[in-house]
């Protein structure tokens, strides 16, 4: 199975394509491809939705970072956050297949 580094284009160094804040999250997936309980077509699923959800918690992030607007702010950072959520779910289901 191929290995995706999502450090490139679309994460820049944002630290949370290489770590969630307690560091416990590595976004190079090559220890993925060791899950035993995991055929390969549902891993690449959980791979591709992982990565979506961590480019929606950056294009949200970015973007709260554009509006001025209190309210607007708000927002996308509830967004960032609730995509965020996502993606520790999904690491989390990863581990337990482990």
């Amino acid at each position: 199975m191929q290995s995706r580094n999502y450090n490139g284009s679309t994460g820049g160094n944002d630290p949370f394509f290489r770590s969630n804040p307690t560091g416990s999250m590595n976004w190079n997936t090559e220890a993925a491809s060791s899950v035993g309980t995991m055929d390969t077509k549902d891993l690449s699923i959980l791979q591709d939705e992982m990565h979506t959800e961590a480019l929606l918690y950056k294009k949200c992030s970015v973007y709260s970072g554009y509006f001025n607007d209190p309210a607007l702010k708000d927002v996308a950072n509830r967004a960032a956050e609730h995509h965020r959520r996502h993606f520790d779910s999904l690491h989390g289901y990863l581990n337990a297949s482990n």
